[in-house]
């Protein structure tokens, strides 16, 4: 039974234009962190699984304070593998427990980005691994995108697990796909029809459609 449920995590689940759109990626820029020689070893060439989509919100973090070359990343990615013996070393849940330490070879130096002087680095890593979520085991189970803005203050308010709605976003909590939400809306459905409908929250009805809609543009 256990080893089902491991395994729905590494399910190939989310095509590429589909996955950078719920972390808030450029497709372009995810389709050139997968695949062979990538930074993120998908099920099938192009089709991510959940743990994919998890390791892309994080390397998100990594790449946009440091702007750290796709090469540097990537050698750093394989050694982390290597000494952890794990398949996906940035979601093992001692990267989040011991300080964050992750090196990056630049040239013949190693770099530790977790060491004094990294504070910025380590605080916004800080920032993307607490939107998600683990199971007893130390198993990464949800994520929760970010809504508009990578901000600390930004509210959880749409929750994505490969247990609860095949792996769709869905209204924190509910089973309720954030999709199914915005065409409602689009079809003249009030805010306070649906909160009263679904016995959600208006504030949480309104981050769904406010996600959906950014995500489409």
């Amino acid at each position: 039974m256990l080893a089902n449920t491991q395994s729905v995590f590494d399910t190939p689940a989310y095509g590429c234009t589909q996955a950078a759109h719920y972390i808030g990626l450029p497709p372009a820029t995810l389709r050139g962190w997968i695949g062979e020689g990538g930074l993120i070893s998908t099920p099938q060439p192009g089709i991510l699984s959940f743990n994919n989509l998890a390791e892309a919100h994080i390397l998100r973090a990594m790449r946009k304070i440091h702007g750290l070359s796709h090469q540097k990343i990537r050698r750093s990615l394989q050694e982390l593998a290597a000494i952890r013996k794990q398949a996906h070393p940035l979601l093992e849940e001692s990267f989040e427990t011991d300080g964050i330490s992750l090196f990056v070879r630049d040239d013949d130096n190693l770099v530790n980005l977790s060491k004094a002087g990294q504070t910025e680095f380590r605080e916004l890593i800080a920032l993307y691994l607490r939107r998600i979520e683990r199971n007893s085991a130390g198993q990464v189970t949800r994520l929760y995108p970010f809504v508009v803005s990578d901000v600390e203050s930004e509210p959880k308010s749409i929750s994505i697990s490969p247990t609860i709605a095949f792996g769709r976003p869905v209204l924190v909590g509910t089973g309720i796909s954030t999709a199914v939400i915005v065409g409602r809306f689009n079809a003249r459905d009030s805010i306070a029809d649906l909160a009263s409908e679904y016995q959600v929250d208006a504030a949480i009805l309104e981050d769904a459609i406010r996600w959906e809609m950014n995500k489409a543009a």
